[in-house]
């Protein structure tokens, strides 16, 4: 049988023939409770720690992998980690992401947000030297997960909203791509893959986080307009691509099962993604994550589909 951390490496190579990796940037405590909850139909114990809620609901799902927020990298969308929750988890055979807020993330929450991008417009040289300078926190964060034990990285950068990039792909190409070639070689100094997350319409500048030696991608959007059928097209040689699934498909109350058409639109989407996902180079997932409010039933449908198309499961 093939491991949990196998079945993300071999994704992340872009194997074909494997069976498809599952995983979510976010799974939050409070939703494995409720969901943990809902399969069982009885409350759970108060004792259980949130890695214990992780580690069960990931095995309740089939998920390969759990993604842990750095503690010094500020606010992030990944569940809070420690190296102690790094061991604990890589402990029970689950591939760990360790999410590290990027050097424009950090820069963009030390102060108000269009304070400093209107500082990128009026000095773009400025910010660039910033970056650079804030660089060192965002390696040795880096470190400190794969020293307890993470196998792989997600560096956090939102630089885009629903229609484009916060900033134009003439600041990415002078001042972030140069910052991203470094941590990407610091990583492989490591030893770890890397990943690149952000929200948003990343099209614009799609060619230079390919460029930048990033091993995968994780969000596109689907309502911001990144479609991973497309984007597999053009960068799935170089990208491994995780998630797609729009959470608002997982935000129901009613029970897939008895819906009639009401998860149509949710099976659509996952058939979509698994048809990309056939010759490897994807991890299956929502774009952003499992939160408390989402539906039980819609997600534990979501992932037992997930199971019925996969071929080599």
């Amino acid at each position: 049988m093939t491991s949990r951390i196998s079945r993300v490496m071999n994704a992340i190579c872009r194997r074909s023939g494997a069976p498809v990796a599952r995983g979510e940037l976010t799974l939050e405590p409070a939703f494995a409770r409720d969901f943990l909850a809902w399969q069982t139909q009885r409350p759970l114990p108060e004792t259980l720690s949130d890695t214990d809620l992780l580690v069960g609901c990931c095995r309740a799902l089939g998920l390969d992998l759990v993604c842990l927020q750095a503690e010094n990298s500020g606010e992030g969308e990944a569940p809070p980690g420690n190296p102690a929750a790094v061991r604990q988890i890589a402990d029970q055979g689950l591939f760990v992401f360790w999410v590290v807020n990027g050097a424009f993330q950090t820069a963009m929450t030390q102060g108000e947000m269009m304070a400093f991008l209107m500082k990128i417009a009026a000095a773009p040289e400025t910010v660039g030297a910033q970056l650079e300078r804030l660089s060192e926190r965002v390696t040795a964060a880096m470190a400190e997960g794969v020293a307890a034990g993470a196998h792989g990285i997600i560096l956090a950068d939102d630089i885009a909203y629903q229609q484009s990039t916060y900033i134009s792909p003439t600041f990415v190409e002078r001042h972030l791509l140069p910052v991203w070639r470094r941590q990407t070689a610091f990583a492989r100094e490591l030893g770890v893959p890397v990943f690149f997350h952000s929200d948003g319409n990343l099209k614009p500048v799609l060619s230079y986080i390919a460029a930048a030696g990033f091993d995968g991608l994780q969000c596109m959007e689907p309502s911001a307009g990144m479609d991973l059928v497309e984007i597999k097209k053009t960068y799935g040689g170089d990208l491994c691509l995780m998630g797609n699934i729009d959470p608002a498909l997982l935000s129901e109350p009613d029970d897939p099962e008895g819906a009639g058409n009401l998860h149509e639109p949710l099976r659509s989407a996952v058939k979509d993604v698994m048809a990309a996902a056939a010759g490897g180079g994807v991890i299956f997932g929502t774009c952003s994550g499992l939160y408390e409010g989402m539906s039980p039933a819609r997600v534990d449908y979501m992932y037992r589909l997930v199971s019925e198309l996969d071929p080599a499961t």
